[in-house]
């Protein structure tokens, strides 16, 4: 199925997830972005220390002769009184560098300026990298530093538990002499890999981006069930007047529209209830007349002029009569009820039977449909009947789904003109030009039928089919 995020509780929901994710990453990334700005500079500062110190040795260490280097040396290990493992060998150790990282790359290329500006001269022959302390060479390339007395490497270098990289520097300070300095970075582990959210910090932030969408969904469910209970009390109005007074809850916005819709509906049944009235009186008021009309032809002895009188005075009779009943078919006063839809139309196909017309029933509806009984029947009954009395052949068509139940009924008259299908609707219209088999009633068969299709929130649709004949359709939702 398709997500569609119509409703005002889903996109209210959708933009607070993404709003927490967009807070979450923007300052995740300004976070980290500022944090690695901090290491960069951190990593120069140190660069530059590392490299201060080393050229400080370096100088020192020339500055004697050849022959006391090595007791320098030893004393600087006994004492420690340098930072750095110092030797002096015969040849340059090859050294396995670590693997390349740019905090690596940027740190030995600031190394590297910050030496030479300290020795005041440019190194072409200085070799730095960083090396595994346990798979580091020194004196020579067959002797490692785990193979030299711990004493050795004990105040510059760290072995245990799990030893950071060593920086190694090699130059040359004499013919066929290099000077070889090896030591840890002020802080050793600078150049692991960044890891500037452990596990516990995920968690956290998952933790509180669960508890945050857990509140806000509370909150949105809360705000918006009025609305809900809202929209379903607009649905209903359309099918039943005489619903219960909206409770007033929620914001005062919701309140405020609920009170309006609730005025509203006051003042729709107040104005259904005055028109009701209304046509009783008018029916009250004209029964009287023409039955005075009636007795007083009667007494007439003019005959043809008498039945002249009495077949308008009928005709006015039934006109009122119709009037009654197009005005009370808006608001049917009955109560919804579970409408067994087959049985339904068994029974119209009987009434039909009696009058000679035969209907074919196709389909059936697979549960009850709740409704108006006597208004649903009376809107089938309507357009079959007016099916049966321009066509000779009619067929009736149901089609149940879980949204809508659909009722087609079909014939074979002579249909209606497409520029006067939406005038039939009208009341006291008949198109007997378009459909002259005989003059039918008073023309508000199709009004009525509309009218209570509307009354359960459906539709009326006419349609010509091709050929000849006319389908009408009504469509009664479900909900």
């Amino acid at each position: 199925m398709r997500l569609r995020f119509s409703s005002l509780y889903s996109r209210m929901l959708i933009l607070v997830v993404l709003g927490l994710i967009s807070a979450f990453t923007i300052s995740n990334y300004v976070w980290l972005y500022i944090l690695e700005g901090q290491r960069q500079e951190k990593g120069a500062s140190m660069a530059r220390d590392v490299a201060f110190s080393m050229g400080s040795t370096m100088e020192f260490i020339k500055a004697y002769p050849r022959e006391y280097r090595h007791i320098i040396i030893n004393q600087l290990r006994d004492m420690g009184g340098s930072r750095f493992l110092v030797s002096v060998n015969d040849e340059f150790i090859t050294v396995v560098p670590t693997r390349s990282s740019s905090a690596k790359d940027n740190f030995l290329q600031e190394f590297r300026l910050a030496i030479e500006e300290k020795l005041g001269q440019r190194l072409a022959d200085l070799h730095v990298e960083f090396a595994d302390p346990r798979l580091l060479n020194v004196y020579k390339s067959d002797v490692r530093l785990v193979d030299l007395p711990p004493r050795w490497a004990q105040n510059t270098l760290i072995l245990e538990p799990d030893p950071p990289p060593v920086m190694v520097a090699q130059v040359p300070v004499d013919d066929g002499e290099w000077l070889y300095l090896a030591g840890l970075l002020p802080e050793p582990y600078f150049l692991n890999e960044p890891r500037y959210m452990d596990q516990g910090q995920l968690l956290f932030l998952l933790t509180l981006m669960v508890t945050l969408l857990f509140l806000f969904w509370v909150m949105v469910r809360w705000l918006t069930r009025p609305l809900q209970n809202l929209a379903k009390a607009a649905r209903q109005l359309g099918t039943d007047i005489h619903l219960i007074p909206l409770e007033e809850t929620g914001t005062r916005e919701v309140k405020e529209t609920a009170r309006a819709f609730n005025i509203m509906q006051e003042r729709v049944l107040r104005f259904v209830d005055d028109r009701e009235r209304l046509f009783s009186a008018i029916s009250h008021d004209l029964k009287t007349p023409i039955t005075r009309l009636r007795l007083r032809a009667e007494m007439m002895d003019d005959c043809q002029t008498r039945d002249r009188m009495i077949k308008d005075l009928e005709e006015l009779e039934s006109m009122v009569k119709g009037a009654l009943d197009l005005g009370r078919s808006t608001d049917v006063h009955e109560q919804t009820h579970a409408i067994d839809i087959n049985q339904l139309v068994s029974t119209l196909r009987e009434e039909l039977k009696v009058i000679g017309q035969d209907v074919e029933v196709n389909g059936h509806a697979r549960r009850p449909y709740y409704g108006k009984p006597l208004a649903l029947k009376r809107c089938l009954s309507n357009l079959l009947h007016n099916a049966a009395f321009y066509g000779t052949e009619l067929r009736l068509d149901i089609v149940d789904s879980r949204q809508e139940l659909k009722f087609y009924i079909i014939d074979n008259g002579p249909g209606i003109p497409e520029d006067k299908i939406d005038h039939v609707f009208e009341p006291y219209v008949r198109l007997e030009s378009s459909r002259n088999r005989n003059t039918g009633g008073a023309g508000l068969g199709l009004s009525i039928a509309r009218n209570i299709a509307h009354a359960h929130g459906g539709q009326l649709k006419l349609r010509n089919r091709i050929g000849s004949g006319l389908e009408a359709a009504v469509l009664l939702p479900r909900q």
